[in-house]
């Protein structure tokens, strides 16, 4: 069975924290209850390893951690909401999950 998740990433698969553009964007998350770190989200409870990527298990999760004005302004610069196919979903978490492509 195929496993999908959302991502917010741009054309080359670079998710919008993976790189400074993230800086230039201007989106500030905070690591609190809306976007804890995967640390801190419970059914995560770790730091992710380096092969894995961060995304939603749904589209509703993603957008209760993006507004419509963030995932707006986040398409200038070239990152898009997708669903993506990845290899293994390896930790779902309240807000989100971390999966390998």
């Amino acid at each position: 069975m195929d496993k999908y998740i959302w991502r917010v990433e741009n054309k080359d698969g670079f998710g919008c924290y993976s790189s400074c553009m993230f800086i230039k964007m201007d989106i500030r998350h905070t690591n609190d209850k809306k976007h804890p770190s995967p640390l801190n989200d419970k059914g995560i409870n770790r730091f992710e390893k380096y092969s894995e990527i961060f995304g939603f298990k749904d589209l509703e999760q993603a957008n209760l951690w993006f507004s419509k004005r963030e995932l707006n302004h986040m398409a200038k610069f070239g990152f898009e909401l997708k669903k993506i196919k990845v290899k293994k979903i390896t930790a779902r978490g309240e807000r989100q999950v971390l999966a390998i492509k």
